[in-house]
């Protein structure tokens, strides 16, 4: 195994270790699974021994052949957010949403898949339908942050974490218009999203970034007694860590491509420049130039060692925006 090769996958073991979100890593045409992070073990109850003996098969309880179309849009990056259900050691079944797209992995091109349980979500929005006494408690028994709103945008109920997205307390924002907490353009969007819901009776889900931070969001319809929609119930869960481990599998598949294409150039001009300052004099005007350009080839060699050395995604302040930083996002300094 190369250098790279080894630090990629040291990377990617790092990236699985420390994250709170459940990961998988997948063989596309075994099925079988060749990582899991302790979220993972956690979540469907099984060691790492006996999950590794496992495909994903017998987790998910699609067919062969459904599993199989679902894994080639992943392959393809045709479709990287599914809806399934996930069956645990206890033989219990959990409704889970994934995130899945192609990485490289111990010299194979493998996927990797992230996991969010929506059990409570879906439990929830049951409990939203039967029985109004109960929805307070429902509300706060999930980590999820949590909008009970009416068809114009007024909050009815909402839970802790909901509120503290916006430095608020639930108490100081039930009642009000969600209006209240938005620009206009993001409330604008919220709106037409809540029309369409009450439209096609049907649940929406989008992604949003709001102070560094990103968030699945999801809309429900809430029925009243008429089978009209009269309430909108929406889910957000912080999906950043998610975002950060795609960009630095981005990063590194692009750094990797980029060190690979440059390194030999480098080299072949760097021993040019070599071969050209020896055989010049010390008195040799040209020698000034020569040796600029060598500096400068040397800066160029020190940034694409850093690329090989990318472990996460920083960026920093730029002209029109933020850009990519490599100082920051690399272990070599």
């Amino acid at each position: 195994m190369s250098s790279g090769e080894l630090k990629k996958q040291t990377l990617y073991k790092a990236l699985f270790k420390n994250s709170s979100s459940i990961m998988l890593i997948i063989d596309p045409k075994s099925y079988k699974i060749l990582d899991a992070n302790k979220a993972a073990l956690k979540f469907y109850h099984y060691s790492k021994k006996e999950i590794l003996n496992l495909k994903i098969s017998n987790i998910n309880t699609l067919s062969i052949e459904e599993i199989e179309k679902e894994i080639q849009k992943a392959k393809l990056q045709k479709h990287n957010y599914f809806n399934f259900t996930h069956r645990l050691k206890n033989g219990e079944i959990k409704d889970v949403e994934v995130y899945s797209g192609p990485i490289e992995f111990e010299n194979k091109n493998v996927l990797y898949s992230i996991i969010h349980d929506k059990t409570e979500k879906k439990q929830i929005q049951k409990t939203l339908s039967e029985s109004k006494n109960t929805i307070r408690a429902m509300i706060n028994a999930t980590s999820s942050l949590v909008y009970l709103l009416d068809v114009t945008g007024n909050i009815i109920n909402l839970n802790t974490p909901g509120a503290l997205l916006f430095n608020k307390s639930p108490l100081e924002m039930i009642g009000k218009n969600f209006k209240i907490f938005f620009s206009d353009n993001d409330f604008s969007r919220l709106k037409l999203l809540i029309n369409e819901v009450i439209e096609t009776h049907d649940p929406i889900s989008y992604q949003k970034d709001r102070d560094g931070k990103y968030y699945d969001v999801n809309l429900y319809p809430v029925f009243n007694k008429s089978n009209h929609v009269g309430q909108i119930c929406i889910f957000a869960n912080d999906i950043t860590d998610i975002k950060k481990t795609e960009r630095v599998f981005a990063a590194i598949e692009t750094a990797g491509g980029i060190c690979h294409e440059m390194n030999q150039p480098l080299q072949v001009i760097l021993g040019n420049l070599e071969l050209l300052r020896m055989n010049l004099d010390k008195e040799d005007s040209n020698l000034t130039f020569v040796n600029i350009i060598l500096s400068q080839m040397e800066k160029l060699g020190s940034i694409t060692k850093k690329l090989t050395h990318i472990t996460r995604y920083e960026t920093k302040e730029y002209i029109k925006g933020t850009i990519f930083d490599i100082n920051r996002s690399s272990k070599t300094k």
